[in-house]
């Protein structure tokens, strides 16, 4: 489609309600029960040609008929609307708010409502797992970790540890996890910091402490390098996203 349908299918439609400068009616092709249309009672192919006080009423009775919609329909939630120019998805050349109405249970996960018009590529519905990672100190010095080929974020530096299970503590996890990928007895102290990042597919909520070494000799599983650095060495060193703010922080308040 290159162009606009110019003329405007919304006049003689059925009326919910109206008001000086904008009317509303029901969407033809409705997504949901009661999903609405308010419109200018001056035709233009973008709200943002109208004058201020026109522009207010469309507005105005977007809240009149979402309150109508509410009490009539029992709608617990919307989502409103504009589609502004064809690459938006715009047909006709008569600007329209969509009011859609949202029930419980509508779908099986609403989360992100108009985000959802477009493949979501911002990691925004990723299942979120959380992560614990041990800040292990000797001679001044911390203990980082590669991922092994073939691993998530493989080549890349991590604060060894691993996902925390349901019903664990992060505490526990912590030492289970070092336990598992390192054969090593550890003794896990005081919180230090935490992050959140969105990789592609999996959002890590990631919570570091300071972590003891008491036995064990390393032995490398999910890991195919492990180094001891000190700060000024972090910057020669590709780290996981989500591990960086560890860096910031020890660097910024030491340990």
């Amino acid at each position: 489609m290159n162009e606009l349908i110019k003329d405007s299918p919304f006049y003689d439609r059925v009326k919910i309600m109206e008001n000086e400068h904008a009317f509303a009616i029901y969407d033809g092709f409705a997504v949901s029960k009661g999903h609405a249309l308010v419109i200018p009672k001056k035709q233009v192919s973008t709200l943002f040609d109208l004058d201020i006080n026109e522009y207010h009423q469309c507005f105005d009775l977007v809240k009149e008929v979402s309150e109508f919609l509410t009490k009539e329909l029992k709608v617990s939630a919307f989502n409103i609307g504009v589609n502004n120019g064809i690459d938006a998805g715009q047909t006709i050349a008569h600007a329209h708010i969509h009011i859609i109405p949202r029930y419980r249970n509508d779908v099986n996960d609403p989360r992100g409502g108009v985000r959802n018009i477009m493949p979501d590529k911002s990691g925004y519905l990723n299942k979120t797992i959380d992560v614990v990672a041990a800040v292990i100190k000797k001679d001044n010095k911390f203990l980082i970790a590669r991922r092994a080929k073939g691993k998530h974020l493989a080549g890349l530096w991590e604060y060894p540890g691993g996902k925390v299970e349901l019903g664990e503590s992060d505490e526990t996890s912590l030492a289970r996890e070092l336990g598992e990928e390192f054969g090593i007895s550890v003794k896990v102290k005081q919180y230090l910091t935490s992050s959140f990042f969105r990789y592609e597919k999996v959002n890590i909520n990631l919570k570091a402490y300071l972590v003891e070494h008491i036995a064990g000799d390393f032995v490398l599983i999910d890991h195919d390098s492990i180094e001891w650095i000190t700060f000024d060495e972090f910057q020669n060193y590709l780290f996981a996203p989500a591990d960086l703010p560890i860096n910031e922080y020890l660097i910024n308040h030491g340990i």
